[in-house]
């Protein structure tokens, strides 16, 4: 074996002076050297080891040099979809002493990320609430209220604070102008527009600002700027969605030929997730277009989503029956028998009976106003076209309803989701009064009550529940044909009360949905028995409440 010289040796006293002072050195470096090469376990782990040994100057540097490298594999971590990991990797930096102010932000928008936006909130506030510096925090705070939490004016007022820093950002222009308009519908109508003008100043290509603006302008009825918007949209790649909303806008302001044609994009939209369609609409082959001829086919006509349109769109077939040798309508089945019953002089099936049926064309019936050529001034059948027997209307008054001579009045205040989405719905607390009446008797329509109002009306403000009696739509129909008057927002039991041509009085916010394009005077147009009762500004549902009252007195 080789021999080492005494002479090559370190001794003693060198190696307690200057080895260690060696060694750390190159530890440290080698840390740096494994995160230079973004192998980040490696030196991060490094980093740890050599920090607890290393002296005050150096232990500084050292612990500075990590949170640094630390920051940027939380910031590659965070990119590849790894939010569990980069908290963990934050959480060791809180235990470090002086952590840069930004691991509360960090933590926030990866909190978001894993589905907690409550902590993320507290994550983001704090990081406002110290950091001098306030960088996007407000943009992360309005985001994530806007997104996650729900809260419209919330994030109203954290984009507004961002905007006092960020007066070139069109995001945020365009975010503020559909805040306000989502939240406030008819109100700040100035706030809607400009907010919405200073975005398109900055992006005058981004479909999205453009659509916003369009909508706005056509909601407030200044169809010229509207138009202009629109016109602008169809140059910038429309999606199906931007599309299906320019129908409703046409609809809405009586161009029924355009309106629904482009309504037909309705079953490509983007943001139908939550929205399933019969299955038959999946066969191309057979589905009816515009330059096909009906003449001398079997026609079938299907149902599309919500009870509603089926009850208001069924009109049409007895127009469409003149034009073909056989229409068979398709229903859901709730309203099978209400329909059958009503003699319309075409067959009624269910959608499980389809497979069985022979045609030629299948049409979606929100597409019949297209082949009928339908205007607002030729909707067909507006004084009703659905009916109950006699003797089931008599039936059901037997079984549920009171014999006295009380006015009686049914009630709904609100719909399905979709009414929701679209603020159509009244809290049943403003219905109060009607059942103060004297000599009046009140009786609830709603099948569900989604969030148990019904359950805390107060002590000596009487109603009878029917809601819970109703099997199907014909017993909805035999229950409404023994009201004297049906009062209700826009919902089924309203296009129910029309079609059987019972007297209605309706309750339209603001803002109505796109098919109401007449909601004065004595009917709504595609009703004759509805009358409308619209709230002057959003939501102020007290004033038409207030008529309806003074009508029924």
């Amino acid at each position: 074996m080789a021999q080492i010289s005494k002479k090559l040796m370190v001794k003693n006293s060198v190696r307690v002076e200057n080895s260690k002072d060696l060694t750390n050195a190159l530890d440290v470096s080698m840390a740096e050297y494994h995160c230079s090469k973004k192998d980040y376990e490696k030196g991060l782990k490094a980093f740890k080891k050599i920090i607890p040994y290393l002296n005050n100057k150096n232990k500084e540097y050292a612990i500075s040099r990590y949170i640094e490298h630390s920051l940027n594999y939380g910031s590659d971590l965070y990119g590849e979809g790894k939010y569990d990991k980069a908290i963990e990797l934050y959480r060791e930096i809180m235990e470090l002493p002086n952590f840069p102010v930004c691991i509360y932000k960090n933590i926030g928008l990866c909190m978001k990320q894993i589905g907690n936006a409550d902590l993320a909130i507290r994550f983001l506030k704090q990081f406002e609430e110290i950091s001098p510096d306030k960088e996007d925090v407000y943009v992360y705070l309005a985001d994530i209220t806007y997104s996650d939490i729900k809260d419209n004016l919330k994030a109203i007022e954290y984009y507004e604070k961002a905007l006092e820093t960020k007066q070139d950002n069109y995001a945020i222009y365009n975010m503020l102008g559909h805040l306000y308009s989502t939240y406030y519908q008819d109100k700040f109508k100035d706030k809607q527009i400009n907010y919405l003008s200073k975005a398109y100043e900055l992006q005058p290509q981004n479909r999205i600002i453009v659509k916003n603006l369009a909508y706005v302008y056509g909601k407030f009825h200044e169809t010229q700027k509207a138009d202009e918007f629109y016109a602008k949209l169809m140059y910038l790649n429309p999606t199906h969605s931007d599309l299906h909303s320019y129908g409703a806008y046409l609809v809405q302001h009586k161009r029924f030929s355009e309106g629904f044609k482009f309504l037909q994009h309705r079953f490509q939209k983007e943001d139908m997730k939550n929205v399933s369609f019969p299955p038959i609409f999946n066969n191309k082959k057979k589905r009816w277009t515009i330059k096909d001829s009906v003449e001398g086919k079997h026609i079938l006509v299907h149902y599309e989503q919500g009870f509603g349109d089926s009850i208001m769109f069924s009109r049409f077939v007895e127009q469409l029956k003149n034009m073909c040798s056989k229409v068979t309508l398709v229903v859901q089945n709730g309203l099978i028998n209400l329909f059958k019953d009503s003699n319309l002089g075409v067959d009624i099936c269910s959608e499980g009976e389809v497979s069985n049926i022979r045609y030629d064309y299948y049409i979606p019936m929100m597409d019949l106003p297209i082949i009928c050529e339908t205007k607002p001034e030729t909707i067909p059948l507006a004084e009703g076209y659905l009916s109950v027997p006699k003797e089931k209307v008599k039936e059901y008054f037997d079984n549920y309803i009171n014999d006295n001579n009380k006015f009686k009045i049914g009630i709904a205040y609100e719909g399905t989701l979709a009414s929701k989405e679209t603020d159509r719905d009244i809290p049943l607390s403003f219905l109060y009064p009607l059942m103060q009446l004297p000599d009046v008797e009140v009786y609830s329509f709603q099948v569900e009550d989604l969030n148990r109002q019904m359950d805390v009306v107060p002590q000596g403000y009487e109603f009878i529940r029917l809601g819970g009696t109703f099997k199907n739509w014909e017993d909805t129909a035999s229950a409404m044909k023994n009201m004297d008057l049906i009062v209700t927002t826009d919902n089924g039991v309203m296009n129910l009360a029309g079609a059987l041509g019972v007297k209605t009085f309706g309750l339209f916010n603001t803002i109505t949905e796109w098919r109401w394009f007449k909601v004065t005077g004595n009917d709504i147009a595609w009703y004759k028995s509805v009358k409308p009762f619209q709230a002057p500004t959003s939501r102020a549902w007290d004033i038409p409440v207030n008529k309806i009252i003074e009508e029924i007195k």
